[in-house]
């Protein structure tokens, strides 16, 4: 396995972890992760391209309104690429090449995190004060949420960064925080392996019809064993959510999607999920010509159109009829940045 290091992290514990636990490879250290990652280089073996960097930006993003369950949350970047290779994902066409980084300067990252939430709270403590003085009738969200996993999958991925380690005892102590960690993997060892329940860590798991998976989705877990690590983890009382992303509108997709519904409805004991979650397909309209340009022949893009809000998405009466039956699933199915 050949691994490049930056120079500034070669002795950050993550990354002395990983050299002693991995003991059969080839280092290669360099000054900078981006003289790499922002080349175009052709796709090596996926046990080659693994990147170990600091990251010197903000790791965390505001999400748009209405992503999913407050109007204000954060995405939280730890990771660049996925290893899995779906052929719909925005990932595919954001960056030069397949490298996997890894960012290992944790501490910072937490602060940032830290700084983030003391600012809601603020935030959140003078809207109070308002309404007790105006006795306006205002909805304030409980807790500040953060989703993990958007630039890569995290739980996978943690054979090499740690991330559960780190991470899910650190949510425990901000109590008005929740981190969500999405996955299509079924490593959740490492979450058993924690000396207790997380409450401030919710574990969301992408489910799509087995076909679909074998058509779009490439090298990730299959739906029945992602189906059996949800109720693992539910037999454990870990807070579970289910996403049914990107719902995908192919031939006999009605079809299709009954089946599944009724099938994930006969495997999982929906009364212990925490709560749901459905998105089409979903892109600003330059990830789509760029998904265009480098895949001209994925038909599915084909029946997507551009929407006022400028969003490129699949049209309305499709994407009603998922929400329409992913409701019947889960009344309190959440639908992501749509009216």
């Amino acid at each position: 396995m050949l691994v490049y290091i930056e120079n500034e992290v070669k002795n950050n514990p993550q990354v002395l972890r990983f050299i002693d636990k991995f003991k059969n490879i080839d280092v290669i250290y360099v000054d900078n992760y981006k003289n790499l990652f922002d080349k175009k280089i052709p796709n090596w073996n996926i046990e080659k391209s693994i990147i170990f960097a600091e990251l010197k930006w903000n790791c965390l993003t505001q999400a748009p309104e209405d992503y999913g369950h407050e109007k204000f949350s954060y995405f939280l970047k730890n990771s660049l690429n996925c290893i899995f290779d779906c052929r719909y994902c925005f990932l595919k066409w954001a960056f030069q090449n397949d490298f996997q980084v890894y960012f290992v300067n944790y501490d910072d990252m937490k602060k940032e995190i830290v700084e983030a939430l003391e600012k809601y709270i603020l935030c959140y403590s003078e809207l109070v004060l308002e309404w007790k003085i105006w006795n306006w009738k205002l909805q304030i969200p409980k807790k500040l949420r953060f989703y993990s996993s958007d630039y890569s999958d995290n739980l996978w991925m943690n054979w090499f960064s740690n991330f559960v380690q780190e991470f899910v005892p650190f949510f425990e102590n901000l109590d008005e925080a929740m981190m969500e960690i999405r996955t299509k993997s079924t490593n959740i060892q490492p979450l058993l392996d924690l000396w207790f329940i997380p409450k401030n860590t919710e574990i969301a798991f992408s489910l799509n019809p087995q076909e679909l998976i074998e058509k779009y989705e490439k090298w990730v877990a299959s739906l029945d064993d992602r189906i059996q690590a949800v109720n693992t983890l539910l037999d454990k009382w870990f807070k579970v959510w289910l996403r049914f992303l990107p719902l995908l509108p192919v031939e006999n997709y009605q079809q299709i999607y009954w089946d599944f519904i009724n099938y994930v409805k006969q495997n999982v004991d929906m009364s212990k999920i925490s709560s749901t979650f459905a998105s089409w397909l979903l892109y600003t309209k330059a990830d789509y010509l760029n998904i265009l340009k480098k895949d001209p022949y994925f038909d599915i893009m084909y029946l997507l159109e551009e929407n006022e809000d400028g969003f490129v998405r699949e049209k309305k009466e499709i994407r009603d009829w998922f929400y329409n039956q992913f409701r019947q699933l889960d009344k309190k199915c959440m639908v992501c940045l749509d009216s």
